[in-house]
């Protein structure tokens, strides 16, 4: 159990296996439209649980008919193997992580909202899906290789998306002269560890510590204030 300190801070233990969260697994799920998608949400909610507590790995096509109460040659009416439910559960992250960014790079905004709306929508999406998240970004490894080179290029398109605000911001002046490569892969980085210490029971909320976060990065990429001076009396 954590300590009252972590519950605090949103800190939450680093062992493999991660306390459960309902409302979370509950997000994950699948539109529900009939009785065959309904059973699919429930194979699929359950599976992330096991994924998240157990390892990909440690959960069996057994565990999982257990959780949900079936028997486990029906569970291959839904899915055809475990497989197949990580890939699922990859497919979301990624589609979670990209969909957002690819509508804010397109935004007619100034680079410094774009940057602060990006690191917010991914925050609040990896806090808001945490179980999810956690076995996408921890057990993807597990995936097949034409599976992994399917996430190395969707990971590839997010990169540029990011890094286009980027360039976008130092071309108008607003961001400092940055290695945008290095930059990018460091925002990303820090987000996406998120998972590995943020806890639903602390004190802060997705949103506060997506500020706390954009105005890291901001103030990271702002020009030194002496340039900003000389561009301000060069506009006199």
């Amino acid at each position: 159990m954590a300590s009252p300190s972590q519950r605090t801070s949103n800190l939450r233990g680093n062992g493999h296996t991660l306390p459960a969260r309902t409302p979370a697994r509950q997000r994950n799920a699948p539109s529900k439209t009939n009785g065959t998608s309904d059973k699919h949400a429930e194979i699929f909610s359950a599976a992330v649980r096991l994924f998240q507590e157990k390892g990909y790995h440690g959960a069996s096509m057994q565990d999982l008919a257990d959780a949900v109460g079936m028997q486990k040659a029906s569970l291959y009416y839904y899915f055809k193997s475990k497989e197949d439910l990580l890939v699922l559960v990859c497919e979301r992250g990624t589609d979670a992580f990209t969909a957002e960014l690819t509508e804010i790079a397109a935004s007619d905004l100034r680079a410094t909202e774009k940057l602060r709306r990006a690191v917010e929508c991914h925050l609040i999406a990896l806090c808001e899906q945490l179980d999810l998240f956690t076995v996408f970004l921890h057990e993807q490894k597990f995936l097949g290789e034409p599976q992994k080179k399917r996430l190395r290029e969707e990971g590839k398109r997010h990169a540029e998306l990011l890094a286009s605000i980027l360039q976008q911001g130092i071309a108008s002046g607003e961001f400092r002269q940055v290695n945008v490569t290095i930059t990018t892969r460091a925002i990303l980085g820090m987000c996406n560890w998120l998972y590995e210490w943020y806890s639903p029971e602390g004190a802060l909320t997705p949103r506060e510590i997506a500020k706390i976060f954009s105005e890291m990065v901001l103030n990271g990429l702002a020009q030194p204030r002496a340039v900003i001076n000389a561009r301000k009396r060069k506009k006199k």
